[in-house]
């Protein structure tokens, strides 16, 4: 019995070890996958492996502001990285060397302007999504992602002025950079490696008209505000029963 309970600790420790990277100080889900910020989906976990799995594509209309931070690979984020690169097809070579006087780095993403991602949401052009959203309490929204990228696109990001997640073509998201008030260059996250990533989860509430909207978003792993429900389906329960 004892023997037992040490291998399924060590397993779940093994497990644990697989799911997670430490960057900056959060923690963050590795992932081989390729993934795109502000994309709607399910954390699919197996015992030695998470990954993310995309179900539905918000349209996004009108930009949303994202944050960029840059960062030095560890050992944890670049073995991440090197795992995610032997399965997202581009010819992106990173090698970190403890000799190397110019230490190589990737950049951290995450979606800023939370209002406006609500506010997307509820809007009558993600009706069918925003369904969806109400019906599956265990989705989520991708809201932070880690990507390596080649030197000229990481300079470009460094220079710009402001950064915004875009739809480059339907479904289809991507980086528009602006300088000086103009947009400059567009980086699709194809042309880079994702190898970690940070989900919300939606919380819902009625409306001036009785019907129940997404009014936040919350870390995943943390409650929903006072009076807000994470199951829209529950914030519907209760208007239902304050009727009758």
């Amino acid at each position: 019995m004892n023997k037992l309970i040490l291998v399924l600790s060590c397993l779940v420790l093994l497990a644990t070890s697989c799911k997670t990277l430490g960057i900056s100080q959060t923690s963050q889900t590795q992932t081989t996958q390729q993934v795109s910020l502000g994309s709607i989906g399910l954390d699919k976990a197996s015992l030695l492996q998470k990954e993310y799995k995309t179900t539905a594509l918000p349209t996004y209309k009108e930009p949303i502001k994202v944050t960029a931070s840059i960062h030095n690979f560890t050992k944890a984020s670049y073995k991440a990285f090197l795992k995610a690169n032997e399965l997202q097809p581009t010819n992106l070579e990173i090698k970190v060397l403890d000799s190397a006087v110019i230490k190589p780095v990737y950049i951290q993403l995450h979606i800023a302007d939370k209002l406006a991602i609500i506010k997307t949401l509820n809007n009558t052009d993600n009706t069918e999504v925003k369904s969806y959203l109400k019906n599956n309490a265990h989705t989520n929204i991708l809201s932070s992602v880690s990507i390596a990228l080649n030197q000229k696109q990481l300079e470009l990001i460094k220079n710009a002025d402001a950064i915004f997640l875009v739809e480059s073509s339907p479904k289809t998201y991507a980086l528009q950079l602006h300088n000086d008030g103009e947009r400059t260059d567009l980086i699709k996250f194809n042309d880079g490696i994702i190898f970690g990533y940070k989900t919300s989860h939606c919380c819902w509430q009625e409306n001036k008209r009785r019907n129940v909207d997404i009014v936040d978003l919350v870390e995943k792993n943390s409650s929903c505000p006072n009076s807000t429900y994470r199951s829209g389906l529950k914030a519907e329960k209760k208007i239902n029963q304050i009727k009758f």
